[in-house]
């Protein structure tokens, strides 16, 4: 029979290098069994170096999945009806962990603290909880996507906008929950650095070439959105002579109706792409998709500034990608 190793007794230098000899899944499986557990292996292990951290919230269910940049990523499902144990995924084997009597949201703050990570790739909201999800996006540090599904509650995708846009990088809506025009322009004017909105049906805020001239985003993506060649045309205009939105770097939008160049390029002493240009233009990588485009043409600002305006078919869509170079 074998005896239990007191680890804990051990003085604090003789832990030092066994908790820097754990591996990540057993550093955090540590932290989850006591309050000293959790301050040991926070002060003790070494960082966990993380590709990325993502964080889905569905309705009964959150699961965090941490990729190590060396190794297989761990997926732990914290289930709202089984409150004795967390289930987990690694290297194709499922796992089990006993609850020490913790709430979802304690088990967030010890597995943010294990980590040490200072940012969650994505938080996606995914369906209507039946938890608190609220205390647990009080403590999310810095997300690079917010991500916001289409059969998230409208409290909830706006609660979640509230608390994460001060700290989030890239925000993506199937939806738009807001309740009147002032909700969505209170929103709209905010300063984003990347906005993404698709399927969604803006004409119910009376969405026009205004609110496109008045966006702060520095990336701005209308997918399923469409707007007119002449309204596109204003805002290229616009840009041309800065009066439109400065910190502007890409423009993905629709264009509505038949497709037509000259209506769109109208006044822009925009320049057709040579066979060189183009192919110049694509080994930047500059979009992330709508990569195979049909033509594309360059225009200058007043001060020098260059952007490229590509247009890209998909079936029966034309889509119009707007870039300005560096």
């Amino acid at each position: 029979m074998r005896t239990p190793f007191p680890l804990l007794c051990l003085p604090r230098l003789a832990l030092i290098p066994v908790f820097q000899q754990m591996e990540f899944i057993d550093a955090i499986a540590f932290s989850f069994i006591s309050k000293k557990t959790c301050n040991l292996s926070k002060i003790l292990c070494k960082k966990i170096s993380s590709c990325y951290i993502d964080m889905l919230i569905e309705n009964d269910c959150l699961r965090m999945t941490i990729a190590p940049t060396n190794g297989s990523p761990l997926s732990l499902y914290f289930y709202t009806d089984v409150s004795k144990t967390v289930e987990g995924i690694y290297r194709y084997k499922i796992i089990q962990w006993k609850n020490a009597g913790l709430s979802i949201r304690q088990w967030m703050e010890r597995l943010l603290d294990v980590t040490k990570f200072p940012s969650l790739r994505k938080v996606k909201l995914n369906g209507t909880p039946d938890y608190d999800v609220f205390s647990i996006l009080d403590i999310v540090p810095k997300v690079s996507d917010l991500h916001i599904s289409r059969n998230c509650t409208n409290t909830l995708a706006k609660r979640a906008l509230q608390i994460l846009s001060p700290v989030t990088s890239s925000i993506t809506l199937f939806k738009l929950p807001f309740s009147n025009r002032e909700e969505f322009q209170r929103f709209w004017l905010r300063d984003v650095e990347c906005l993404s909105v698709s399927n969604d049906n803006l004409s119910r805020f009376q969405f026009d070439i205004d609110h496109l001239l008045a966006s702060n985003a520095i990336k701005l993506e209308l997918l399923e959105v469409s707007m007119s060649l002449r309204d596109l045309n204003r805002f290229f205009s616009c840009w041309l002579n800065k009066t439109s939105n400065q910190r502007l770097e890409h423009l993905s939008v629709q264009s509505l109706g038949d497709f037509d160049e000259d209506i769109l390029l109208n006044g822009l002493n925009a320049t057709r792409f040579t066979e060189n240009r183009t192919r110049e233009f694509l080994s930047t990588n500059t979009f992330s998709q709508f990569r195979l485009f049909t033509g594309g043409f360059d225009v200058r600002r007043k001060d020098g500034k260059l952007a490229a305006i590509t247009f890209a078919k998909t079936f029966w869509t034309t889509y119009i990608n707007f870039h300005v170079l560096p």
